[in-house]
């Protein structure tokens, strides 16, 4: 996961080949270790996951 430029913007990728995870990029839900998290943009720039509430 990443910023798309220095303005912002948000991408999830696979990190086996490179291509873009759609689904996370679209809605922001990752599972970790069976756990759902949510994926996205932070404020001042950056990538935060955090807990589903």
């Amino acid at each position: 996961m990443g910023n798309t430029s220095l303005s912002g913007g948000f991408q999830a990728v696979h990190t086996d080949d490179g291509s873009v995870c759609q689904q996370v990029t679209d809605d922001g839900r990752v599972l970790i270790d069976g756990a759902e998290y949510w994926a996205g943009e932070a404020y001042f720039g950056g990538i935060v996951v955090q807990p589903e509430p």
